[in-house]
């Protein structure tokens, strides 16, 4: 009998290691606008020049007034940010990260997210994605 409580510690330490995907991450938006996606963001939706319009086209956003360009800071756009850009940014079946996101939203259609620690080489990856979170464009820079 003295057996059975080492086999019920035995489980709990089991299954307190086993790896539980989705758990344990989460995802900060930062309020500052200087990043400067926050500024090539308004370029791109508030330029009249053809090489800004062609991206703007490009990237699938809106033209539209600098006043319509925000950054977004609230815990369940951030939630939902970080999920899309995390599955839009890695293989399929890659357990969730922790990540720290800038999150800029372009009227009421659009958002555009990065995650400064998210690289491909020395590059920033942006994506963006529709008001339901679908990808729609992205770059790196």
């Amino acid at each position: 009998m003295k057996r059975l409580p080492f086999a019920w510690l035995m489980i709990g330490a089991l299954f307190i290691s086993v790896p539980r995907s989705g758990l344990g991450q989460t995802y900060t938006c930062l309020p500052d606008t200087t990043h400067t996606l926050y500024s090539y963001v308004v370029r791109l939706v508030t330029g009249t020049d053809s090489a800004m319009v062609t991206n703007r086209t490009l990237y699938h956003l809106p033209g539209v007034a600098k006043s319509k360009v925000t950054v977004v800071t609230t815990s369940s756009v951030c939630n939902q940010a970080g999920a899309a850009y995390h599955a839009a940014v890695t293989p399929p079946g890659t357990p969730a990260v922790s990540r720290t996101l800038v999150v800029v939203k372009v009227s009421n259609s659009r958002y555009v997210v990065t995650d400064p620690n998210q690289q491909a080489g020395e590059f920033e990856v942006t994506e963006v994605f529709d008001s339901h979170w679908n990808r729609l464009a992205g770059w790196a820079s």
